[in-house]
């Protein structure tokens, strides 16, 4: 059993984690840059259902994204504060089993994420600092909060990561 336990959190992380950089690869233009808008983020709403398969995945996936981002090697340091939120991210949930807590946290991530994702384009491009990071922020909001929040609510509804946790 303990076995099967394994290779179940194996594919998870690896199947978010290759999700996750699918969706950043399919869509440079909008990954990478100034007026980004990562539709890969929509995933860290997941995060709290997948546990620390999830916590991995995601950052596994920043990992191999941002490979093809123009601004390596810079870029790949964005891993570091990704797993730390999607860390946070699924650790208050896991606390509180409240589906709200989702939202804050996923807020928190894009704020976090739009200082660190920001700061370094800004200084990269020579762009002004605050407006990089309220843009980041917010477009990595709307993608976790907008749209990640009811792929949450509809995943967790179906009870999919139940049958193959048995939580």
């Amino acid at each position: 059993m303990q076995n099967k336990n394994k290779t179940i959190t194996i594919a998870v992380m690896a199947i978010y984690a290759a999700l996750y950089a699918v969706l950043v690869n399919v869509f440079p233009g909008l990954s990478f840059g100034p007026l980004q808008f990562r539709v890969a983020d929509i995933l860290i709403a997941v995060v709290p259902l997948l546990g620390i398969p999830g916590v991995l995945g995601h950052t596994l996936g920043v990992i191999i994204g941002n490979m093809s981002s123009p601004y390596i090697p810079i870029d790949l340091l964005n891993a570091i504060p990704s797993f730390i939120m999607a860390f946070i991210v699924y650790y208050i949930y896991k606390r509180t089993k409240k589906d709200i807590t989702v939202i804050g946290t996923c807020i928190t991530y894009s704020i976090v994420l739009g200082i660190t994702v920001g700061w370094m384009i800004s200084f990269i491009e020579g762009l002004p600092l605050i407006g990089t990071i309220a843009y980041v922020a917010l477009s990595n909001t709307i993608a976790s909060v907008l749209i990640g929040w009811p792929v949450f609510k509809c995943l967790k509804k179906i009870g999919i990561f139940k049958k193959w946790f048995g939580e």
